[in-house]
């Protein structure tokens, strides 16, 4: 079973370096990864089971691993959803992080390194979003 928690304040620490260090690619893509491991900790922190359900698998839920993307992954917890819709700033960042050029996965394999603005603009949004997940996962 994985541990999205601790995979989140794992990956949260190896985004901030990344920053620090300047490296934007490596930095959007596990600043995408970071997002999502928030996500999916909120989402089964909010379900009986710590598991998805699958095809061979039926922990007492209807909730899927929604993957790499995190547009999936907050429609896939009502509550967080519906606040979701009510703060567009919030949408808005979720789709820079999820696709600052490209999604966030693929960028693994880019080596176009974006320009200042658009990665100030990531950043922002990035920053944004994890602090307003986090705030969330205090309330849900």
């Amino acid at each position: 079973m994985e541990d999205y928690q601790s995979a989140f304040s794992e990956r949260h620490q190896d985004t901030e370096i990344l920053c620090e260090s300047n490296r934007k690619i490596a930095a959007m893509h596990f600043g995408g990864i970071t997002i999502e491991c928030l996500l999916k900790s909120m989402i089964l922190a909010s379900v009986s089971s710590q598991e998805w359900k699958t095809d061979s698998n039926n922990p007492g839920h209807t909730i899927t691993n929604p993957g790499h993307s995190l547009t999936a992954a907050l429609k896939s917890n009502n509550r967080l959803y519906s606040r979701v819709q009510k703060f567009p700033e919030v949408i808005k960042w979720i789709n820079i992080v999820e696709n600052p050029s490209q999604n966030f996965i693929t960028m693994r394999y880019s080596s176009s390194e974006p320009n200042d603005d658009k990665y100030k603009e990531w950043l922002s949004a990035y920053t944004g979003l994890k602090r307003w997940l986090q705030k969330q996962a205090t309330q849900l």
